[in-house]
């Protein structure tokens, strides 16, 4: 009797456990379903270009892996910009001894443009540079890429441990970042 009892409740058990796998694969295969329609859609809203070639060629990288060990993945960057006023990191030294930065930075859907803060405060533009490549991670972490007649192909790229930090390069290949790496251009946002 007590055989028939373990051997009935072992059943029950070998049962709810294939069930519960079962289920649990269902609900995986469901779930990587639905992950691959949104990175499909996601490609598809990015994959369309411009016949405007004053426009910023963006991209949508998918199923990056962070530091943290969590999926990441770019957003969509048709309508992103960053925002606000970016300052360098090299210092000049202006009339009566004040220091400044050398220059500040604004960035629009396609140029970022480089100036100098007005006595009221205003941000005057002196000269600007075409974006030809904008990430943005849903960290929001930024990756620029411009070409200019002076300085040539450059990167900005934020900061790993910093939001308000762009750190610039003088290259567009991101595996020769650490040869090109150039601080007194890197940039913070001003508060």
């Amino acid at each position: 009797m007590k055989r028939i009892l373990i051997l009935s409740l072992s059943a029950v058990l070998v049962l709810g456990i294939a069930g519960c796998q079962a289920n649990q694969e269902s609900t995986l295969t469901t779930q990587a379903a639905d992950i691959q329609i949104a990175t499909e859609s996601q490609t598809d809203a990015s994959s369309e270009t411009t016949k405007d070639d004053s426009k910023a060629n963006t991209s949508v990288k998918t199923a990056e892996t962070s530091s943290k060990g969590t999926a990441e993945t770019t957003v969509n960057t048709a309508t992103v910009t960053v925002e606000g006023t970016w300052q360098s990191a090299s210092m000049v030294e202006k009339e009566e001894n004040k220091s400044e930065p050398e220059f500040y930075v604004r960035f629009t859907r396609n140029e970022i443009q480089y100036g100098h803060m007005s006595a009221e405060g205003e941000f005057v533009n002196d000269r600007s540079d075409k974006i030809t490549r904008l990430d943005v991670t849903i960290e929001g972490k930024f990756l620029i890429q411009a070409e200019s007649q002076k300085a040539g192909k450059y990167t900005f790229k934020t900061s790993e441990k910093d939001l308000g930090i762009m750190e610039y390069y003088t290259t567009w290949d991101e595996a020769a970042f650490a040869d090109n790496y150039v601080g007194g251009s890197s940039i913070s946002k001003c508060k």
